[in-house]
């Protein structure tokens, strides 16, 4: 026999220091720790947060919105004008605008719908088209679904509020100031 092969007895002797200096470490590690929040400064302050659109970001997808908002806009589209994957600027979008960017965009296309409604005298199905839905039973839907009510009945709504709002506005007629003066 060698007298300088290792047996097994050897291998045992040289790893023994390790475990030693491993169980050393971690009775060290485990007050370090617990002390670590007392001693070191409250940083929490000066984290830099993640997951938040940049401002140059913000500017292009608002822009590309309103653009197309007539249009398809797929998440792809938005995702690759801010340099972004697909999932990350969802969550970052979600992050910042407190919704989806499908919600988003369909609640961007609710509120012109709901402008136009008011404004023209469009048909529904016109008026549906011009806001990016397939069709108006598509508007009618998601309208009530976003408003809680018909597009219908919000355009006769916001005429007769407008009717009564002018009659208050509005100066009285020759004839009217005529008749309060004779009586």
């Amino acid at each position: 026999m060698n007298a300088y092969a290792p047996t097994k007895d050897h291998k045992i002797i040289a790893a023994a220091p390790l475990a030693i200096i491993s169980d050393i470490d971690l009775s060290a590690a485990v007050p370090a720790a617990t002390r670590a929040p007392v001693v070191l400064p409250d940083l929490s302050s000066e984290v830099v947060q993640r997951d938040l659109l940049l401002p140059w970001q913000r500017r292009k997808i608002m822009q590309f919105i309103e653009e197309h908002l007539t249009e398809t806009i797929k998440v792809e589209e938005l995702a690759t004008l801010t340099k972004l994957s697909k999932t990350y600027f969802s969550r970052v979008f979600k992050s910042a605008y407190k919704e989806s960017p499908y919600n988003y965009v369909l609640r961007r296309r609710m509120e012109l719908a709901k402008e136009l409604i008011v404004e023209t005298d469009a048909a529904l199905s016109e008026i549906a088209l011009d806001c990016g839905m397939a069709d108006q039973a598509h508007l009618c839907k998601t309208f009530r679904k976003v408003f809680g009510t018909t597009p219908n009945y919000w355009r006769r709504s916001s005429q007769a509020v407008n009717r009564a709002s002018e009659a208050r506005h509005s100066p009285p007629s020759r004839q009217e100031t005529n008749s309060a003066r004779y009586n």
